[in-house]
């Protein structure tokens, strides 16, 4: 655990230090760095992207470093748990769900394809185990109440 936590101070120093970089580069050297890049484009916030970038990929190591520090922390019951969870969920999206198409008058967008349907069956299926677990779990449980 103690490696996981160096990995993760080392990765969050280095974002916070490209980004001053670049904010510093932006900031003062914004016309010098947006002709290095492009040498035809002016400070006219072209080099804008490049930021929003390296956002978008900071805030997805950001979550990738919170999924990998929940997952290192759990225990073996629940990684049982989480694995049986995402094999029924794979088994679902795989064999259970078709894909067919819907026949819905007047419409001719491009969402009634075969991987949304397949997805939209695989959550339909997903919420009906979980609302039939539910009623039988409600049921375990009052039925056992009655025999203490």
């Amino acid at each position: 655990m103690k490696t996981v936590g160096l990995v993760g101070k080392i990765v969050m120093a280095a974002i916070v230090v490209i980004g001053l970089v670049l904010a510093l580069l932006m900031g003062i050297k914004g016309e010098i760095l947006a002709e290095a890049v492009n040498p035809n484009a002016s400070a006219d916030g072209s080099w804008t992207g490049v930021i929003i970038t390296f956002t978008i990929c900071a805030f997805g190591l950001g979550i990738l470093g919170l999924l990998v520090d929940f997952l290192l922390g759990l225990n073996l019951k629940t990684w049982i748990i989480v694995v049986a969870i995402v094999a029924f969920t794979a088994f679902l999206y795989l064999v259970m769900a078709d894909g067919t198409p819907m026949k819905l008058v007047g419409y001719e967008g491009t969402d009634n394809q075969s991987p949304w349907l397949e997805i939209a069956d695989t959550g339909i299926f997903l919420f009906y185990t979980s609302a039939g677990l539910a009623v039988i779990s409600i049921l375990y449980s009052e039925i056992r109440q009655l025999f203490r």
